[in-house]
């Protein structure tokens, strides 16, 4: 990494920090005074220490080096959302050059991944009812979801792949990667972040698996997500659980009202997510209709 102590010294001086409070109990101020000189390279766990005290994280840092040598997994997935929020091919064909370009110079397994989810995502996008379409999107998914069942354990990064990738799949492997969540996560899946991804999954999950008129498995991941999202203290993700549960269940019973389904609705309103409310009126009309 080149001006690595460059740009170290920039992030101490613009915090406002002195070189002792960075260096003081963990090396020396000539030690440090080298590495903010670019001369030495701190071992990993003494940059990671100096990451600390100036409040940054690797990733942050790698970004800050230089974005295009180091993107980061976030910044390049929040491109491939609003690419499939704007439906905008011009966005998805220049992350696809993009990630192509990253993964052939650094060889890192991530990028090729981007590669293949956002290849799906804007076929997806661009042409839903082809015929053809499931078949590219097994196509493209295949090294995904073997990556994904040949480890045994899964850490955030397999989290994020799986949510992220997960309308890409049939809904009969997006459901049983969903079922591997409990299985795969490590001893650190108490960590507020594994907590958030697995909360996502599994409501990301309940939502595919009503779409698709999977009933079974929309009770099953919204009661998921329902249990997790309680434990966290998320109240729309608790509310989305709670509407997916319930037309669930409504749809099984062949009930032709349900009055918290009514309820949830206008707690949406009143927190003013009115596009998710339409969204949901209607797959109302949608579901319910036939009963």
């Amino acid at each position: 990494m080149k001006n690595y102590g460059t740009m170290l010294k920039k992030i101490r001086q613009e915090k406002g920090l002195s070189q002792k409070d960075i260096y003081d109990g963990i090396m020396t101020r000539q030690t440090y005074y080298l590495i903010e000189t670019n001369v030495s390279m701190p071992s990993f766990d003494k940059f990671l220490l100096i990451l600390e005290k100036l409040f940054v994280s690797v990733d942050e840092f790698l970004y800050l080096l230089n974005h295009e040598t180091f993107p980061t997994d976030h910044h390049l997935y929040h491109q491939l959302s609003q690419a499939v929020f704007k439906h905008d091919q011009q966005m998805f064909d220049s992350l696809i050059e993009n990630s192509r370009q990253v993964f052939e110079t650094t060889k890192n397994q991530k990028f090729f991944h981007l590669n293949l989810v956002t290849q799906a995502m804007s076929r997806l996008t661009k042409a839903p009812n082809d015929p053809d379409t499931m078949k590219f999107l097994k196509q493209m998914m295949s090294p995904i979801k073997d990556y994904l069942t040949g480890i045994d354990k899964w850490y955030l990064y397999e989290l994020k792949l799986l949510n992220n990738s997960l309308y890409c799949f049939e809904l009969s492997e997006a459901i049983a990667l969903g079922t591997l969540v409990g299985r795969k996560i490590d001893s650190l899946s108490h960590l507020e972040q594994y907590q958030d991804i697995k909360l996502r999954i599994y409501l990301n999950l309940s939502s595919l698996c009503l779409t698709c008129r999977d009933y079974e498995n929309t009770l099953f991941f919204s009661a998921l997500a329902k249990e997790n999202a309680n434990t966290d203290y998320r109240l729309f993700e608790m509310i989305i659980a709670n509407l997916n549960y319930e037309i669930a269940q409504t749809v099984i019973k062949k009930h032709k009202e349900n009055s918290k389904i009514t309820n949830y609705l206008v707690l949406l309103e009143t927190l003013d997510y009115q596009v998710t409310v339409k969204e949901y009126k209607n797959i109302l009309a949608t579901h319910l209709t036939s009963i």
